[in-house]
């Protein structure tokens, strides 16, 4: 049974005076994702990126809830944050949450943003995107 899927990431976007392998090594992270500029969103796709960006994250298909996701992410992040600050002063700094509503007869994950998470970004000034994806039934 398919079940529904929940992805937490943290991104960087809009940055033009330097290159993503400039970010990945001043925060010494593997990105899951980079976007550039003029070139393909991927290699299956004619569509081009419109903006430069920088993915932190698991791959889709992550079974963890958003707190474990979060957990890991701010385990990961909280000792840049003096870089991450610098970044969002200049680049557009955000989580991005996706949920995908794969089966309506499982519940939908629950989202909850504690002290930790509240500390990080008033710390940092990134934010939130939050997106649903809720397939038609016939698919």
């Amino acid at each position: 049974m398919v079940k529904n899927d929940l992805n937490l990431r943290f991104n960087i976007w809009d940055y033009e005076d330097i290159n993503d392998s400039e970010i990945t090594e001043s925060l010494n992270l593997i990105p899951y994702k980079i976007y550039s500029k003029g070139k393909q969103i991927n290699p299956n796709s004619s569509k081009l990126s419109k903006r430069n960006g920088w993915i932190y994250g698991p791959s889709y298909g992550n079974e963890e809830s958003f707190e474990e996701q979060m957990n890991k992410i701010l385990d990961i992040l909280e000792p840049k944050i003096p870089i991450l600050k610098e970044y969002a002063k200049k680049y557009y700094c955000e989580f991005s949450c996706a949920l995908f509503l794969n089966n309506r007869e499982e519940s939908a994950p629950w989202i909850h943003f504690d002290k930790r998470y509240n500390a990080f970004i008033r710390e940092v000034d990134a934010e939130f995107d939050f997106d649903i994806y809720c397939p038609s039934l016939e698919e």
